[in-house]
């Protein structure tokens, strides 16, 4: 029987590398906070574009847990896809204010393939809110195609938030 990885505990592993992105969003920070935490909410926007999320579990919760479902586009061969999910744990709720949660890619095949520490601070400003994800990789790190697709990958996924908002 293969072994299965450790799990990292994100809160006291170094981080190897961190992404930050800053976004203003059209809404209100409970209205954004919101959208990282209700699962009717998340299955609207959370994955990349292409991607969809077609079942989000959410106990929200300090200590609590969440996993996000992910589905392929259909331009992906069968081949190249692979069964895959995020869950994680809560770590800091400050609703509206601040969420600090793991994020762990997990593969049904696999086991964890890594984990990330998930900061995100909601701040009002004029426009709505400024939004900063900061994102701490650790060893294991993501293979090398998603860590070079994490910002494009952030950044679309923040897309289809912004759409969601607007809505």
């Amino acid at each position: 029987m293969p072994e299965t990885p450790a799990t990292v505990d994100v809160r006291t592993a170094t981080a190897l590398k961190q992404l930050v992105i800053e976004r203003t969003l059209k809404a209100p920070p409970e209205r954004v906070f919101d959208a990282f935490t209700e699962p009717d909410q998340l299955t609207k926007w959370w994955w990349p574009a292409g991607f969809t999320c077609p079942a989000a579990e959410v106990d929200l919760r300090v200590g609590g847990t969440f996993r996000l479902a992910m589905q392929w586009p259909e331009s992906f061969p069968l081949e190249a896809q692979f069964s895959h999910y995020m869950c994680g744990e809560y770590y800091e709720i400050d609703r509206p204010r601040r969420l600090v949660m793991s994020g762990r890619a997990v593969s049904d095949e696999q086991g964890e393939l890594f984990a990330t520490l998930i900061e995100l601070t909601f701040e009002a400003c004029e426009e709505g809110t400024a939004l900063t994800m900061r994102q701490s990789y650790f060893e294991p790190m993501p293979p090398a195609a998603a860590m070079g697709g994490a910002e494009q990958g952030w950044t679309e996924q923040l897309d289809k938030l912004e759409r969601l908002l607007s809505s």
